[in-house]
């Protein structure tokens, strides 16, 4: 039986962000190392070492990797899945800074383009497409909305709010 087409993607992606202790090594960039493909691969399957590396791109870019993670197939089911792993292992709160870090700059959020004829935003259309995630990993694990508040630096939602209107 041939090896799964995502194997060789996750071999890259822990191989490069592999700690490496020679001085003269410059540290790559998370960012650079991860591609959509690779952050969907490595989603598939998230372990602690490949979620120090999708967190450690996601600081990086966010708004770089919610807009590759936007136009892969298979994008929003390994944000989903990497927001609620963040969740488990307790980085509710980093993801939370991660979040307000994509959302902070208005101006940016709100620069437009013309495209197709029509205008596009897309700095908040990438910024939509990761609170989507964020959302619905919220709404399965409701426990760690306090850490998210905190990292997020916002007020928590109103008693019988929804997450989804909260966001």
């Amino acid at each position: 039986m041939p090896a799964p087409r995502w194997l060789p993607i996750l071999a890259t992606l822990t191989m490069l962000t592999a700690c490496d202790s020679s001085p003269e090594t410059p540290k790559t960039t998370p960012s650079a190392a991860v591609t959509s493909e690779g952050f969907i691969a490595a989603a598939a399957r998230i372990d602690a070492e490949s979620l120090s590396a999708l967190a450690a791109a996601v600081d990086a870019d966010p708004a770089g990797v919610a807009n590759q993670l936007q136009s892969g197939l298979g994008g929003r089911r390994a944000l989903q899945a990497y927001a609620a792993a963040m969740l488990d292992n307790g980085e509710g709160e980093r993801l939370g800074r991660q979040w307000a870090t994509l959302t902070a700059d208005v101006p940016a959020l709100s620069a437009s383009e013309q495209k197709d004829g029509g205008v596009w935003r897309p700095r908040a259309e990438d910024a939509g497409f990761f609170t989507g995630g964020i959302v619905a990993a919220l709404s399965q694990n409701p426990k760690a909305l306090p850490d998210f508040v905190q990292g997020a630096g916002v007020a928590p939602p109103a008693p019988g709010q929804d997450v989804a209107e909260w966001l």
